[in-house]
């Protein structure tokens, strides 16, 4: 297996989300030996009912031999029951790794592949949600079925050799040469089930750019290849789902050659043996008995729902494994080296959304010295966030650069950028778990005096104190937190973390005017450079530097030399200033 995993990264992946998962799997296999009472011993006790029974003329202890079997099946059904338990502990936890697998692996091509605007990773959605939700569905199905099948086939042939080694034998031979053929097919099945799944994704991904594209398909009159495109992607899937239905079709000769001739081989031997006394008639009808209760639908299992189980779980693990990155530091800021404070120079930048589009940022060049604070303001909809985006290293330029310390910030290693620089957006994340686990997120070593100072810093701790304290369980964040309080962890949380570039993208829209000067100026004096998409005009006033875009093109400058300057800063201000108009009633 080793050998095996090693080789295969789909297997390799599966392993990795179930480590730790080999007590419930020990429990299971012994759940699944109890329920191969019935296989073992069935068989032998029919025979003993008919020829110590019913053929003898003593009915109540074939009776009797009967209720025992009745018996067995009674412990089966218990144990069956019994093997649920181990079984979720295994694919739960398994789950659970696979989705933060996934997640991890879409945010780092999100990150990878610049800011968003090109549409939704729909193709991405469909490994979140149905491929790993199979691969759970799958892997727990296959366990049911494997585990009790492969030990009721071993305690069938058992059985029926305590009968007698001779049936035993002509039950034996075609069984496993049957076997024998199928295994190496199943390889075959794999493959098709490969080609159907990735047909299932272009499907998804099709369907996702048109939906997404909605507008401007009907704007542009291309509903008919619109429509050619989904219906092209539907049609490579159902014929690839039609070459994994004839691959199934082998199973046909396979439970014909594995179990029925073995019956039909017992039933021709059988009185040849019981005439030259070497067998009984109730150990040929116990023979029998095994094969079709046991062995025929052991054969079935494993040609149908265990080898396409066993099939589609390679082919879901693999394309995941391909898809997704392999799993990263065991904390948020394990083994990075943060970027000191160093100055921000931005040269020549620009940025469109499409190759055809107009650029959002031209040619936009600044530099903000070490330590500084700037504000960037302008209408709504200029491109702040956009800019934001770039100084962060989220995304890539169409021109110019953007460095830190004289070294271009999209090109750092990722996980020197993710320890350098914070991008806080105006819709704050917190997510489930405790309020400490939350805060300490980026600074997963710092100590409750660490903490205490970023709380205090930001104006977090009258909610740290109603919250009651840092082990404080968030179960239901969006539900229990106004939008004010969750901006106000997530501030915290960057302040206590080793980043040396902050942005705050309107990161304090949420907060008073009081309680946003109080955040502005604490990053202010946090060491390092400070970056304010502005939500009011206080933060430019505040701030040494500010950047204001417009259709014009930007200005960079002190706020008071702006003001005197520069008409759009001016009507800006202006337009900040004015008191709002009465409602009309």
């Amino acid at each position: 297996m080793p050998h095996i995993v090693k080789r295969d990264p789909g297997l390799r992946l599966l392993r990795e989300a179930t480590a730790g998962s080999r007590r419930p799997l020990v429990r299971a296999l012994g759940w699944s030996a109890v329920q191969a009472a019935p296989a073992l011993a069935s068989g032998r006790m029919l025979a003993t009912a008919l020829d110590r029974g019913f053929l003898a003329g003593r009915p109540a202890t074939g009776l009797l031999w009967l209720a025992g079997i009745a018996a067995l099946y009674g412990v089966r059904a218990a144990a069956q029951r019994a093997v649920f338990d181990p079984l979720a502990a295994i694919v739960e936890p398994m789950r659970d790794a696979l989705v933060r697998r996934v997640v991890r692996g879409a945010l780092g091509r999100a990150v990878h592949d610049g800011l968003p605007g090109a549409g939704p990773d729909a193709a991405g959605v469909t490994r979140l949600s149905s491929q790993v939700d199979a691969v759970r569905g799958t892997t727990a199905a296959l366990l049911r079925t494997a585990l009790p099948l492969a030990v009721n086939l071993l305690a069938a042939l058992i059985g029926l050799a305590s009968l007698d080694l001779r049936m035993a034998v002509v039950v034996a031979v075609p069984l496993l040469a049957a076997i024998a053929v199928f295994v190496p097919a199943m390889r075959a099945l794999t493959r098709r089930r490969a080609a159907f799944l990735l047909a299932e994704e272009r499907v998804a991904a099709a369907t996702g750019s048109v939906v997404a594209a909605a507008r401007d398909v009907a704007a542009l009159g291309a509903r008919d290849a619109a429509l050619a495109e989904v219906r092209v992607a539907a049609e490579d899937s159902a014929r690839a789902a039609t070459t994994v239905a004839w691959a199934n079709a082998l199973r046909v000769p396979v439970i014909l050659v594995g179990g029925q001739l073995p019956v039909l081989g017992l039933l021709l031997a059988g009185p040849s043996l019981v005439r030259r006394g070497e067998v009984s008639a109730g150990a040929v009808i116990g023979a029998v008995s095994y094969v079709t209760a046991f062995l025929i639908p052991a054969l079935q299992q494993m040609t149908g729902s265990v080898a396409g189980f066993w099939s589609q779980l390679r082919v879901l693990t693999a394309r995941l494994a391909a898809t997704s990155a392999g799993p990263g530091p065991s904390g948020p800021a394990a083994g990075r080296r943060p970027v000191g404070a160093a100055e921000l120079a931005v040269h020549g930048l620009t940025f469109a959304y499409g190759p055809h589009s107009a650029p959002v940022l031209r040619d936009v060049s600044f530099t903000v010295p070490v330590s500084g604070h700037l504000v960037l303001v302008g209408p709504s909809g200029v491109g702040k966030s956009t800019l934001a985006g770039l100084l962060a290293g989220i995304g890539r330029p169409d021109a110019g650069r953007v460095e830190l310390g004289g070294r271009p910030v999209a090109g750092l290693p990722e996980a020197v950028r993710a320890a350098s620089v914070a991008l806080v957006p105006q819709e704050a994340y917190v997510f489930p778990g405790t309020l400490r686990e939350n805060v300490a997120y980026l600074a997963p070593d710092a100590t409750d005096a660490a903490l205490d100072r970023a709380v205090a810093a930001v104006g977090m701790r009258p909610l740290l104190d109603r919250l009651g304290g840092y082990d404080a369980d968030l179960t239901d964040p969006a539900g229990t937190l106004s939008s004010g309080e969750r901006q106000l962890i997530a501030l915290a949380r960057v302040y206590a973390s080793a980043a040396r570039l902050v942005i705050l993208d309107e990161a304090t829209c949420h907060l008073d005017p009081a309680a946003e000067a109080v955040v502005e100026s604490a990053f202010a004096r946090r060491p390092g450079t400070l970056i304010v998409v502005a939500h009011r005009l206080s933060s430019a006033a505040r701030a040494e530097h500010v950047l204001i875009l417009d259709a014009e093109g930007h200005a960079f400058g002190s706020h008071s030399e702006l003001l005197a300057t520069h008409p759009g800063y001016a009507a800006l201000v202006g337009h900040w200033d004015a008191p709002l108009p009465t409602p009309v009633p």
